[in-house]
């Protein structure tokens, strides 16, 4: 009996503190953010998880998940990150950025 392989995908997640007074615009500018990213060739899904820190702040987590290495190497140097969105509203708060692969 032959056993399937693995299959893997290749995502990158950013981590951002969003300071309160910020984040309707960072909110607003997410959801469009995350209709043009999914559009990219190869996108799987894009995703935002968020916690309120103690100070009102909001702490985001922003994966990207794709089917193949290139196709996140090309979106990562070249594509509009969640990294730019924020340059973009200047928010200045990403701690954190990894570049991983999704086993299942």
């Amino acid at each position: 009996m032959a056993a399937a392989p693995p299959f893997v995908s290749y995502a990158s997640m950013s981590e951002a503190l969003v300071a309160s007074g910020d984040w309707p615009v960072v909110y607003a500018s997410l959801q469009a953010h995350k209709a043009h990213v999914q559009e990219y060739p190869g996108c799987q899904r894009m995703e935002v998880y968020a916690a309120i820190d103690d100070d009102g702040s909001m702490r985001l987590q922003c994966y990207t998940t794709w089917d193949t290495p290139e196709q996140l190497e090309a979106f990562l140097e070249r594509g509009y990150t969640f990294e730019r969105m924020l340059d973009d509203v200047c928010v200045t708060g990403v701690e954190r950025s990894l570049v991983m692969e999704k086993l299942f």
